[in-house]
């Protein structure tokens, strides 16, 4: 006969209203005001148009969040020059702040709307090692990179920052370097070389993660935990030259090519493997101007569109009352 203690089940907290879905997903609880069993599930994550840039561009960097955003330099098209031109965005329009210290394309970037890194760039020469620092109100040279540049990917804060692959015209290296607010530190090399990472732009220096690139154009995803690499489960549709963000459990891929076939796929990763969710609204190419986390995400810009689209992504849980027989 089976005890009572083997049959009495599980604890469910009991709640006078309903918490914020997103912050207990997955979990169960009992609303005392309604007499309902409650649980918080994920719902499935949208694109929808943003507000249009103010200056066009493609290969800029990106930093912050949905609703606090961050955008710098760049070039309004192919064989145009670069821009030093920094906007930010409040989640609904774009305002032109501080220009760059020095207009570049295909840098990397990280940070907050008030706190972020700018670093590498240019196309084709010369390759930047520059480093700025953007307060909120203007950017300031720091710390130069120990290898100059391009195509790069980024991640962290302005006192926590990584610097992964890139190289200059026909190379790609196998290299990351730690910043720590003041200098940069090569640490240990990634597995593979590339170009055009994808990276989850909410990381640390002591969890990365790296996905996509070229050439040639690779699914490849690897983590990084501060010490050494480790790859993981492959993007499902190999590209590079898109957008990142999240972190290294809850990322997002977004756009992409190569050029002639810009990708207006968008897909998630959990930690262990990638998922194709719902497609951008416009396909587009070099859109690195993009941030954010796993559920509420921007990307702005881009090769394949008039260069000045913004569109957002929310994935918001939601609460759902069961139903008990």
């Amino acid at each position: 006969m089976a005890t009572y203690k083997g049959i009495q089940g599980y604890s469910v907290q009991s709640l006078s209203s309903d918490p914020t879905a997103s912050e207990v997903e997955g979990q169960l609880w009992y609303n005392s005001g309604s007499g309902k069993f409650k649980i918080s599930v994920g719902a499935a994550g949208a694109w929808a148009s943003g507000g249009a840039i103010g200056t066009g561009r493609y290969a800029d960097g990106g930093a912050g969040s949905q609703t606090a955003g961050l955008i710098f330099g760049g070039s309004w098209s192919p064989g145009m020059p670069n821009t030093a031109v920094t906007e930010s965005y409040n989640g609904s329009a774009w305002t032109e702040v501080g220009d760059l210290t020095q207009a570049r394309t295909y840098l990397a970037g990280c940070g907050t709307q008030t706190a972020a890194l700018a670093f590498g760039g240019n196309v084709p020469a010369p390759v930047y090692d520059i480093t700025e620092n953007w307060n909120g109100t203007a950017w300031t040279e720091v710390g130069d990179l120990n290898t100059a540049r391009r195509r790069l990917g980024g991640c962290g804060i302005t006192t926590a920052a990584l610097a992964v692959n890139g190289g200059p015209p026909g190379d790609s290296f196998k290299l990351a370097e730690d910043y720590n607010g003041t200098a940069w530190t090569e640490v240990a090399d990634p597995t593979n070389g590339r170009q055009k990472p994808f990276t989850a732009k909410n990381g640390t220096p002591t969890a990365a993660l790296v996905f996509g690139g070229g050439p040639p154009t690779l699914a490849l995803t690897e983590s990084y935990n501060g010490t050494s690499w480790t790859e993981t489960g492959d993007l499902g549709t190999a590209r590079y030259g898109g957008g990142g963000a999240g972190t290294q459990t809850d990322a997002l891929c977004i756009g992409g090519g190569p050029g002639a076939s810009a990708q207006a796929k968008t897909e998630a990763f959990d930690g262990t493997s990638w998922t194709e969710v719902a497609d951008l609204g416009t396909a587009r190419y070099e859109n690195n101007g993009s941030s954010g986390t796993g559920s509420l995400a921007f990307t702005a810009g881009g090769q394949q569109t008039p260069g000045t689209i913004t569109e957002e992504w929310t994935k918001a849980a939601v609460a759902k009352t069961v139903t008990v027989s």
